[in-house]
């Protein structure tokens, strides 16, 4: 019995050898990349006909060649398992029927294969995590394969998310819910603190916004919702793909609003970056699509009767600050204010960083673009501010990012006396007490809530020398004329029905 069984594990532990020194799992990881990259390719409504016909076929060359490349592999790691078992029964030591028998037995592969799993785990802890292991991942990594088939056909044309906004709405009409108040937009350029202050505001009893839970259809967050099983859903938390040090989960809010935009102003998404809107662009059916998405969203977070306001971070929302203005009345617009030396250096430096990823991993660049974040990497498209050439800097080089802020903020200037300034250094320096200065301008109760979880208390600073120092001096001296205006009202009093900025 003890010869049978030491045989037996050393029939293992070739099988094992064999599978790791001929790299099945590499193999098998890429054929499953190769399908995938046929199905992407099937649902991009980006690539015309032929495009698509020449993606399939060559992930169908790819996959037969993966299929010779498994089937040779599994073949040599059978081989390797059979020496051991026939060399003992050639020699005498135990017959190749005892050794096969006592392998089939139940025992034998619950008992062995959770010691194959448990050394494999402890072995995978000495190491460290790889590069390519999801949980050191960021989370679009971390999406399985059906994942990414859903999101995939989520994102497959515009169609498919009116349709399951429609869907929604025939069998669940009664998911919705009445707003307590004007909905309210956090908006800036990319890494000015939106999503920290979002996810301040997320906590705030009564505060409704887009989660991860809503993806990938996010305009049918209920009925996606108890599809994909409800509360019982749940991923560990880890960090977000911008390495910023922010984790998340699938009860973490995100900017998902874009989504919506996309689908219903496509002509607006340029080659060349995004045009912005204006009162001109109203249009009645999708102001109406927007607001009942928001009355779901209020829904879908299960916010108390009577107590629900929408809350969205957009950061192409600045290029719609007139439209919203007009289009929802009394609503709060509330931007948050960074240095232009620190803010500039953080948007390259994500620009570099989603430059890697997107080239990494073209599903990374394929979620970026569906879900409309196309602030950085390889699908960059800057928002068309009045007046600024996305041509005349490189991106990958400081002062092409110092001119952009320049620009947003020259047209966001044009309105801040209709908007809710919060300077980041305050954010940072007095986070409780800026929030809660917000929260009473937003007309909403803190209750509470500890705000200074959210906020890095290290003063935020960048050399000023990255830039050309004409370019930065009037970068600089529109951040002191904002933050100047931002200067808070005396007694903090009210905004009553109409926006004003302060310095919250």
């Amino acid at each position: 019995m003890m010869v049978a069984l030491a045989v037996s594990l050393l029939a293992v532990a070739g099988f094992g050898i064999g599978l790791w020194r001929s790299h099945v799992a590499t193999v098998a990881r890429s054929a499953m990349g190769t399908a995938m990259a046929g199905i992407t390719a099937m649902m991009d409504s980006e690539l015309d006909d032929d495009a698509k016909e020449v993606a399939v076929r060559r992930a169908g060359f790819a996959l037969i060649r993966a299929a010779f490349g498994l089937c040779w592999r599994l073949a040599l790691s059978l081989a390797l398992a059979a020496l051991p078992i026939f060399t003992a029964d050639q020699v005498g030591l135990v017959p190749a029927e005892a050794v096969l028998t006592l392998m089939m037995r139940l025992d034998y592969l619950f008992i062995v294969s959770v010691a194959v799993l448990a050394g494999a785990h402890l072995l995978r802890r000495l190491r460290g995590p790889a590069r390519h292991d999801p949980e050191a991942l960021p989370e679009i990594n971390r999406y399985s394969t059906a994942d990414r088939f859903f999101h995939m056909l989520a994102f497959s044309s515009p169609a498919v998310m009116k349709g399951a906004s429609k869907l929604e709405d025939r069998l669940m009409p009664d998911a919705v819910q009445a707003p307590d108040g004007p909905p309210i937009f956090i908006t800036s350029l990319a890494r000015g603190g939106t999503t920290a202050l979002l996810n301040a505001l997320h906590e705030v009893p009564g505060i409704a916004t887009h989660t991860y839970r809503d993806m990938p259809f996010v305009t049918a967050p209920a009925l996606w919702n108890r599809l994909a099983g409800g509360r019982g859903r749940d991923v560990g938390r880890h960090e977000r793909a911008h390495g910023d040090g922010l984790e998340i989960d699938l009860d973490s809010p995100e900017a998902f609003e874009e989504v919506l935009w996309k689908t219903l102003w496509p002509g607006k998404y340029r080659s060349e970056g995004i045009a912005l809107w204006d009162t001109s662009d109203r249009a009645p059916e999708a102001e109406a699509f927007i607001s009942r998405q928001m009355r779901k969203v209020i829904h879908a977070r299960r916010a108390a009767p009577g107590a629900a306001r929408y809350c969205s971070k957009n950061n192409a929302n600045i290029a719609r600050i007139p439209y919203l203005l007009e289009a929802f009345p009394g609503c709060r617009i509330v931007v948050p204010l960074r240095r232009p030396e620190t803010h500039a250096a953080s948007l390259l430096r994500q620009h570099l960083n989603f430059l890697k990823l997107q080239k990494d991993d073209e599903f990374i660049r394929r979620y970026m673009r569906d879900i409309g974040h196309f602030e950085f990497g390889q699908i960059h498209k800057p928002l068309l501010f009045p007046g600024f050439d996305p041509e005349a800097f490189d991106p990958v080089t400081p002062d092409h990012w110092m001119d952009y802020w320049l620009h947003a903020f020259r047209h966001v200037e044009r309105y801040k006396d209709r908007c809710l300034f919060v300077l980041q250094d305050d954010m940072r320096a007095e986070p409780q007490e800026t929030l809660e200065a917000l929260c009473a301008q937003l007309d909403v109760d803190p209750a509470g809530v500890n705000f200074s979880t959210h906020f890095r208390p290290t003063p935020d600073r960048a050399p000023q020398d990255l830039y050309t120092p004409a370019l930065f001096a009037e970068a600089d001296a529109l951040y002191r004329g904002l933050e100047r205006h931002a200067a808070p009202p005396p007694g903090l009093q009210g905004i009553g029905g109409n926006p004003i900025t302060v310095r919250a």
